[in-house]
């Protein structure tokens, strides 16, 4: 019902034309702006503007057989794939929370504003979130490796190798997924191809939308403007704030990866309201007592409906749910 009001506004139509392009042989232009746009014109012809796809190109190889599909058809597929990442995330998740707390937490996972715009959006972050809950119970190895799944959200993945790259087996693990969906996207798009992809990254840096969360967003905000010299500066400043925030904090592992799902968005130079479904290990781990999950589920609904109005809070609330969660 949600995305037969405006398909053409949903982020998946921008993933569906980089698949379509992958399904119909044209597969070098995934990171060409004007094939993509091309694309999704061609696919929805309301759609006139670029809707950017800064995804690695291994991921339009993955959902190739979607865009081979009609798009609504390959929408309901993704939005059910995504619907089913979510409820698993949310199971592995609840071993962080009180066991008396996780009923009350289930629906906040499903049905809070992060959970529904990232599956009406049909976007990566219920997979990338999954992802990051598994690795919090696999073996080194493959933890690692689960924790380089964030390469399809890219702005999210420094935090979360700043984690695995301090532990041999993690960090094994993590640059041999890393490598292995950049060479899948250089086999995807060729050599030429893949030089094209830096501006499709930089592009997303240069954002400013009313739901951007990162902290990024709220001093371009404040001193204003878009140069990229700011913008690079901010991001060195964000991730290395973030290093220290998740390392310092904390030797285990299980905590560093909940501090990295909350820095992850912090630091990023683009996150919107669906990337704050990163943020729910860090409010599974708040969830000690019905007081403290009824604080963290309401404020953060209410949070993110205000964020979505255009007032910033939710940068200030992902930092009071950091700190005052880790005090456990």
């Amino acid at each position: 019902m949600t995305w037969s009001s405006e398909p053409a506004g949903y982020d998946f139509v921008a993933l569906y034309a980089a698949a379509r392009l992958v399904a119909t042989g044209a597969a070098a232009s995934v990171t060409d702006a004007d094939a993509l746009l091309a694309m999704e014109h061609a696919t929805l012809p309301e759609r006139t503007i670029l809707l950017n796809d800064p995804n690695p190109p291994a991921l339009a190889l993955l959902m190739a057989p979607l865009g081979a599909l009609p798009l609504a058809t390959a929408y309901a597929i993704w939005a059910a794939l995504g619907a089913v990442a979510l409820a698993a995330a949310a199971y592995l998740l609840g071993s962080l929370a009180d066991a008396r707390q996780r009923l009350r937490l289930l629906p906040f996972a499903i049905l809070a504003p992060p959970s529904l715009i990232a599956l009406a959006e049909g976007q990566t972050t219920p997979f990338v979130l999954l992802a990051v809950a598994g690795s919090l119970r696999a073996p080194p190895f493959w933890s690692g490796a689960l924790l380089g799944l964030a390469a399809f959200r890219p702005q999210l993945l420094p935090v979360f190798a700043l984690v695995a790259l301090f532990e041999r087996r993690r960090a094994i693990g993590l640059v041999a997924t890393s490598a292995a969906v950049a060479l899948v996207s250089l086999a995807t798009v060729g050599f030429a191809g893949m030089a094209r992809y830096p501006d499709l990254l930089t592009r997303i840096a240069t954002e400013l939308r009313p739901g951007e969360l990162g902290l990024a967003a709220l001093v371009r905000r404040v001193v204003g403007g878009d140069d990229i010299v700011l913008n690079a500066t901010l991001a060195v400043v964000l991730y290395a704030l973030a290093a220290v925030a998740v390392l310092v904090r904390s030797r285990m592992f299980a905590t560093r990866v909940i501090d990295a799902s909350t820095w992850s968005i912090l630091a990023a130079p683009h996150a919107l309201l669906h990337d704050g479904v990163m943020a729910y290990p860090a409010v599974a781990r708040a969830a000690i007592t019905t007081r403290s999950t009824v604080l963290w589920v309401g404020s953060g609904i209410a949070v993110a409906l205000i964020q979505q109005a255009g007032i910033p809070l939710a940068p200030l609330w992902l930092l009071a749910l950091w700190w005052f969660s880790g005090r456990r």
